[in-house]
């Protein structure tokens, strides 16, 4: 039976579901040997259990054998992260690999201005950017928080900190264990330290990820000592299931050929654009023999879609770090 534990938030669909197949397909592929001889037992941590539940029976229908537990997490509430950590730190396995990997998008609408101006100025960029979708502002969770920042960042944050405190009574998290967050190209794009969580901002989901960036660092050298590495991998441009709240089938289809066409004709290797080929780079964050978390591990494809990891320096100011840091350990 699986003996090394890999906990994925949003697991159930996406980059996160991709990731879970992964690591199955590496217990299929060495059974009884190699680095993965003990197996993976995953655990995909899901705020809609419907859905969690759904993707759990599509892994299990692929591998009988596999060990795939659901755990309910919402990121974006502090009793479901403090409850998730309750069950998480009761397991008789500890957690070699957590995959910081849910998100949320909060999308208003097309932002018709932005696509006519980058089509015509810079299209390439403008199909591998966020321009397109005009986010919501002013979104607070009941926990007083800023939507986006709580359920990309802090949830992930305050999860990791209980597992990490409980570490050595409860061994929640094993000596060599990997945080790997999914992050993004999305730039500083209208960061502001004095609206960190981006509440009033138009830019909610990039000002997330780029606080992803800005901590993977410090995290990583607070959790060294503990024997737990943390990195970034970032997936490239995938045709997720964001889009799928504008109810634009036809949108999502156009966008989908964009992309296959920028790869194939153009040779953009970042256009990634499955889950499977995106999820590739996270995988090999988790898996590497030895990771840094000064590089961000970036997923890109051959014309052709063969998946290979480009090791990139990852962008971060120390100063600013400091201050997420300061920030999010006051909140938890």
């Amino acid at each position: 039976m699986a003996g090394r534990v890999a906990v994925i938030t949003g697991g159930n669909s996406g980059i996160g579901l991709a990731i879970a197949r992964h690591l199955l397909l590496l217990n299929s592929a060495t059974p009884g040997g190699g680095d993965v001889k003990e197996g993976f037992r995953v655990v995909l941590a899901c705020r809609n259990q419907a859905k969690g539940a759904a993707a759990r029976a599509e892994l299990l229908a692929e591998h009988p054998q596999a060990a795939v537990d659901l755990v309910e997490l919402d990121t974006s509430s502090v009793a479901s992260v403090e409850r998730a950590a309750a069950v998480l730190r009761s397991m008789s396995h500890e957690i070699s690999l957590l995959f910081c990997n849910a998100g949320a998008m909060a999308i208003d609408t097309l932002d018709v201005a932005s696509i006519v101006r980058g089509l015509l100025t810079h299209p390439i960029a403008f199909f591998a950017s966020t321009e397109a979708l005009r986010q919501k502002r002013g979104l607070v969770t009941a926990d007083g928080m800023g939507e986006v920042f709580q359920t990309n960042v802090f949830g992930h944050y305050l999860l990791i900190a209980r597992l990490v405190a409980a570490a050595d009574s409860n061994s929640a998290m094993a000596a060599g264990a990997r945080i790997v967050w999914t992050g993004s190209a999305a730039s500083q794009l209208e960061f502001k330290l004095s609206d960190y969580q981006h509440v009033w901002g138009g830019k909610a989901y990039e000002s997330s990820k780029y606080i992803v960036d800005q901590i993977a660092g410090p995290l990583d050298q607070r959790l060294q000592p503990l024997g737990i590495r943390c990195v970034v991998a970032e997936p490239g441009n995938v045709c997720s299931n964001f889009l799928a709240g504008l109810g634009l089938p036809l949108f999502e289809f156009l966008v989908v050929g964009v992309f296959y066409f920028i790869r194939v004709v153009l040779g953009l290797a970042r256009f990634t654009i499955t889950p499977a080929t995106g999820a590739v780079a996270c995988c090999y964050a988790a898996l590497a023999d030895d990771v840094d978390s000064r590089i961000k591990y970036h997923g890109h494809a051959t014309r052709l879609g063969r998946p290979y990891v480009e090791q990139l320096p990852l962008a971060s100011c120390k100063d600013t770090g400091s201050f997420l840091m300061a920030r999010l350990d006051e909140l938890v």
